[in-house]
Parts: structure tokens; C-alpha cells; sequence
């Protein structure tokens, strides 16, 4: 072997040690952290497959605990992306890295539908990406109170206009 300085050596070593498979690099992903995993499989599988569909890795940890609002939390400060997913016995809960602990983005009833738990994979992938969040079946659009202040408006215009023109018409 010729002879190189001692620092090239160094980084050999180092690039050798990352190549590794027991010390691989985490991709960015939702962290889902969870306690349960024992009836959940299918809701688990569709909670993943929606993220899948919004293009957005994930990771599955099982942890010690029991509410959901911590674990999702927990899971959200662990990921690189900023958001997690906390599944317990009773509930399922999606959590962003800059709000409050004890502040959760979406929270659900563990016995939700396949559709509700699929949406809530869809809704967590989004919250990464910045789209709006998709309504959970059998729910109207999810939007915020301005743009509800908004569409109220719009409608009490309308209706006038309609009562306006009918009335019009009548002449």
C-alpha cells in the first residue's frame, strides 16, 4: 500500500464504519411510535399505505407508553421531518414538532374504519409536503375559519343575487 498522509487514513476508516449495515444513516420519515401493535395490523398497514400513496417515507418504533398525544409527539421531535403519529390502546394521533405537547394536529378513536386510518396516513404525508389536509369520510372539507368566514359570505351573496334577479323576474 503506498504511503498517504495520516488523515487519509482517517477517512478510510470513517467511510469503511458508514458503510457498515448496523450503523446505516435514518432517511428523513413520520416517525410512527407505538405501544400496540397486537389487532392493529391491517389499520397499521393502511395508516402506512397512505403515506405511501403521498410519496412520504415512514418508520415504525414501538415504544413504552400509553396516550397517544405523547407518543405522537414524541415521534415528531424524533423525525427529521417534524411530524408523528402516536398509536394506543383507544387512540390514534398525528403531531407536529412546533406545537404545544399536549396540542395535537388530528386525534381519532383507535376503532376508527380502514378508510379513516388510510386518511389519516394521507393527512400526516401532507402536513410534511404542506398540501391541505384531505377530509376524513363522511366529513366535509377541512378548512380553516377564515376561508369559512369566506365561503359564508360568498353563500349569503349569492342567495341574495338569486332572491334579487327571482324577484325581478316577477315584474
Amino acid at each position: 500500500m503506498p504511503w498517504l498522509p495520516v488523515w487519509c487514513y482517517l477517512i478510510l476508516m470513517v467511510r469503511r464504519e458508514a458503510m457498515r449495515s448496523d450503523n446505516k444513516p435514518t432517511k428523513p420519515s413520520i416517525i410512527i411510535c407505538t405501544a400496540v401493535l397486537q389487532g392493529y395490523e391491517y389499520k397499521l398497514r393502511e395508516l402506512r399505505a397512505g403515506m405511501e400513496e403521498e410519496g412520504i417515507p415512514y418508520s415504525l418504533q414501538r415504544v413504552e407508553g400509553s396516550d397517544a398525544v405523547s407518543l405522537a409527539y414524541q415521534g415528531a421531535n424524533t423525525s427529521e421531518l417534524g411530524v408523528g403519529v402516536g398509536i394506543s390502546q383507544n387512540k390514534i394521533c398525528i403531531h407536529f414538532k412546533r406545537l404545544p405537547p399536549l396540542k395535537p394536529l388530528f386525534t381519532m378513536d383507535s376503532a376508527g374504519t380502514l378508510d379513516e386510518w388510510r386518511h389519516f396516513g394521507f393527512n400526516a404525508a401532507r402536513l410534511v409536503k404542506g398540501l391541505p389536509f384531505k377530509a376524513m369520510p363522511g366529513q366535509g372539507p377541512v378548512i380553516d375559519s377564515e376561508e369559512a368566514d369566506l365561503y359564508e359570505l360568498v353563500r349569503k351573496i349569492v342567495l341574495k343575487v338569486l332572491q334579487e334577479s327571482a324577484e325581478g323576474q316577477r315584474e
